[in-house]
């Protein structure tokens, strides 16, 4: 930015460019550390203006501490299938075996928790996106926008798949009470009839945990882009539940035989924990 630029300006933009020339000078120097990059960023600078210092230590907040990368590559290994997060994540997974031998829940109790776990995701990446880089002004005007955008938009893709679940697999009794877009006289009296309100607690706590100890625990809300967040949750809840319906279909027309359902769950467990350490994976990488 030209040293000429309103000093307003210049506090508006400092945390975005801090932003973007981090991403960079990792990229040119894997090997340094936080303050190693700042000193090469001291020794290139043409002149002592203090509003380029500025610039510097809002660059520093987001510089890896650690210039080892066999340390960070450690760390990414971290996040698989035996960290806290997944371990806590395919717990709470095996509450619907639980429901199919104790509770003897068919396909449709099973489908319909799945499915209010994705309200769960949702109301939950609002608060990430709302903590990304909450320091950053730039970033609290795009959020202004894409917050609402998402619940709009995430808000209506979700009734769509609830109506769906209802009406396709919740039979006459609960697809009669679906009068609107929004399924939610059958889904409460579904969680009433199957008792489900502890189970929906136990997955979205499981959600809650991964926020608490990757987003926020590990520093990833400090370099989440709340665009990249927006989205997503889509391809996550796509691509597991297109496989889920169509097993908790073939599962429905074999008559909710026991080892369908213990199939079904298997298959949601592995899409989840595979996108789950994915997603994490790619924060820390």
């Amino acid at each position: 930015m030209s040293p000429n630029a309103p000093r307003w300006l210049m506090q508006a933009m400092i945390p975005l460019l801090a932003r973007n020339i981090a991403r960079e000078m990792v990229k040119r120097h894997p090997d340094k550390g936080a303050d190693e990059i700042i000193a090469i960023m001291r020794q290139q600078a043409s002149s002592s203006d203090p509003r380029a210092e500025q610039l510097f230590q809002a660059v520093r907040r987001y510089l890896p501490d650690r210039p080892d990368v066999h340390a960070a590559i450690h760390e990414t290994r971290r996040a698989g299938w035996l960290s806290p997060s997944s371990v806590v994540l395919v717990a709470a997974n095996l509450i619907p075996v639980y429901g199919v031998f104790v509770l003897g829940w068919p396909v449709f109790p099973i489908l319909l928790l799945y499915w209010l776990e994705n309200v769960a995701i949702g109301v939950l990446n609002v608060l990430r996106m709302l903590l990304a880089d909450p320091g950053d002004p730039v970033l609290w005007g795009g959020k202004l926008f894409l917050v609402p955008f998402f619940c709009f938009h995430y808000g209506f893709f979700t009734a769509i798949h609830g109506s769906f679940v209802v009406g396709l697999f919740g039979g006459k009794v609960y697809r009669k009470l679906d009068h609107g877009l929004l399924p939610i006289e059958g889904v409460v009296r579904a969680i009433t009839d199957y008792n489900l309100g502890w189970a929906v607690l136990i997955l979205a706590a499981s959600h809650l945990f991964s926020l608490f100890w990757n987003y926020l625990g590990r520093g990833e809300f400090r370099r989440a882009s709340p665009m990249i967040l927006m989205q997503r949750p889509y391809s996550r809840v796509v691509i597991m539940h297109l496989t889920i319906l169509l097993g908790g279909g073939g599962a429905m027309v074999l008559g909710s035989p026991l080892w369908a359902l213990l199939l079904l769950i298997a298959l949601k467990i592995g899409f989840d924990l595979r996108a789950h350490i994915k997603e994490h994976r790619r924060a820390l990488a």
